[in-house]
């Protein structure tokens, strides 16, 4: 069977390995194996949109490919329910007709946007007991717990008839979680006894030396950090961080503040926490009308916006426009989180926006607010030491992070690494390993709650538009096909100039031209449109050096 937008071969025999989303950026991770003509899927995310589409804020991996194996596909796993790994599965409701497989904190969060979409029941949920394997036809699973930013965090054993991959998902060694379950080194290490064919592993931190620290110590420098102010505390963080959240409440619980929750991800999150039973619903929990009232001296705030998000709880409050939450001067705001690629600029304005209103802020370069969820290029090393797997396949990073997970790997006696990008679809058993072909992959654009491709001509148009400007002219054609004296030019995104000279211009260069076209012309909307872009073209190269996107309205009486 092909798939029609790629004219790939769908494999019947064998394992196989590819990614929809994932590599060579971070975010949008969707992950394909196949085994003998069945299918597994593992995670399917969301990431940023960067200034190449604007005003969209958020993308989904495109998987029409999916569509050629609806009848092979047996399950989608999620690995854990940050939004890069199991945020688009809402927005894919439709077309997925496989079961989903998630913990029971994982699915809750997506339960939460799918109520949103009100598709809650287009979904058939499976719930992982972390304890049981998972049986498919061609695939059995088993899950090792790990440590990571968000509770409940995996890696996947793959059994197979031609052998075990291990997909480790997002990672780190944590000694001292302050959430969850320990990090399960032993069964890492079994892994390595029985034999490994292949390891699919997170790159995020790979080029960073050294270990990872704790989450418990960052509780504890919180602790100390409350101590030294006694102004009103916003602290922001990713919503989903609950080990966190837990970490800022007993820092204020320990400092006589009450904690306000303001951002509707947050307290969605909060939410399925305790009811998941991984929190317990802390007393100094306060609402944001409560928090109005409570001295600033006895408050702490968490709230959305760590990344600089245009509607975010932290973006409102930065800018005076939050009903509740106000600052003043030398309160403190607190940045408890990393600096995901590309939002650099909005993070930084809205921290130069802050410091302006004589607000101290706080990062993890001046304190220990933050601590990845990743591991180190040494923890990275020790997975290797203790899993000795026969290939290694390095994810979940941009180019330079798989750069340097490979280089790790090859240190650790890897036989043989594989970097591969969205699309290449590796064969890994039987025989010698080898790129079996590809698969066309993209991004979808969200909109709303609507997905759009990427290419789509509205957004080449709004790319366009912010770089040269539009210009819209309006003509009226009467029925002796005459042109009303009375033409309209507007633009938007251009320097000031002198419109009524460039109308004249327009006019006598289109005019000219078109008392030369027969009726048959003149009556063409098409025809007539293609003359007026040529003359406005004409007319604005000799009052502005840009090329603006022409729009016309033709109107006829």
């Amino acid at each position: 069977m092909l798939n029609s937008n790629s004219l790939f071969k769908i494999p019947t025999k064998g394992i196989y390995f590819m990614s929809l989303g994932g590599i060579g950026e971070i975010g949008a991770n969707c992950y394909l194996y196949c085994c003998d003509d069945k299918w597994l899927m593992i995670d399917l995310g969301l990431t940023f949109a960067d200034e190449k589409f604007p005003g969209i804020d958020l993308l989904v991996p495109k998987i029409d490919f999916i569509d050629s194996i609806t009848d092979k596909l047996e399950a989608i796993i999620i690995s854990h329910g940050h939004e890069d790994h199991a945020g688009a599965v809402a927005f894919f409701a439709d077309k997925i007709k496989c079961p989903v497989y998630a913990t029971g904190f994982a699915r809750s969060l997506i339960e939460n946007r799918l109520k949103e979409f009100n598709s809650m029941d287009k979904i058939q949920f499976i719930s992982i007991d972390p304890i049981k394997n998972i049986h498919l036809k061609n695939f059995d699973l088993e899950f090792i717990a790990t440590s990571h930013s968000i509770p409940e965090p995996y890696s996947i054993l793959i059994n197979t008839k031609y052998g075990k991959l291990l997909h480790t998902a997002d990672w780190k060694i944590d000694d001292n979680p302050t959430l969850g379950a320990n990090f399960d080194t032993n069964s890492f290490k079994k892994i390595g006894s029985e034999g490994l064919l292949a390891l699919i592993g997170d790159s995020t931190n790979a080029d960073i030396p050294g270990y990872s620290q704790s989450e418990l110590e960052v509780r504890e420098e919180l602790i100390k950090l409350f101590s030294r102010y006694h102004q009103r505390i916003v602290i922001t963080c990713f919503s989903s961080n609950i080990a966190r959240m837990e970490s800022i409440a007993i820092a204020a619980k320990k400092n006589n503040r009450k904690v306000a929750l303001v951002g509707r991800s947050m307290k969605k999150t909060i939410e399925a926490a305790i009811n998941n039973n991984i929190i317990e619903d802390h007393p100094n929990f306060i609402s944001e009308e409560e928090a109005s009232f409570i001295p600033r001296e006895n408050l702490v705030v968490i709230c959305t916006g760590s990344q600089g998000e245009k509607r975010s709880a932290l973006y409102r409050i930065a800018y005076n426009s939050h009903k509740h939450i106000h600052l003043e001067n030398e309160d403190l705001v607190i940045f408890s989180s990393r600096d995901i690629p590309g939002n650099e600029k909005p993070i930084n304005n809205l921290k130069n926006l802050l410091v302006r209103q004589k607000v101290e802020v706080i990062t993890s370069d001046d304190d220990l607010v933050h601590v990845s969820g990743h591991g180190y290029a040494e923890e990275i090393k020790k997975m290797y030491d203790w899993t000795r797997p026969y290939i290694a396949i390095p994810v979940h990073g941009e180019a330079k992070h798989l750069v340097a997970h490979a280089k790790l790997a090859q240190a650790s006696q890897v036989p043989l690494t594989k970097i591969l990008e969205n699309g290449k679809c590796i064969k890994l058993a039987p025989n010698d390993p080898e790129i079996y072909g590809f698969v066309k992959t993209g991004k979808m654009i969200v909109e709303g709650n609507n997905l759009y491709d990427s290419e789509s001509n509205f957004i080449k148009d709004r790319r366009r538009y912010s770089f040269e400007g539009i210009i819209l002219i309006s003509i009226i054609i009467q029925k002796d096909f005459s042109i009303h004296k009375d033409i309209r030019i507007s633009s938007n995104g251009l320097p000031e100039f002198d419109i009524i000279k460039l109308t004249t211009d327009f006019k006598e260069n289109f005019i000219y031209e078109y008392l030369k076209l027969n009726e048959e012309k003149k009556s063409s909307d098409q025809f007539v449109g293609k003359l007026i872009k040529k003359s406005i073209r004409l007319s604005i190269k000799s009052h502005l050096d840009k090329k603006p996107e022409v729009n016309f309205h033709i109107f006829r009486l």
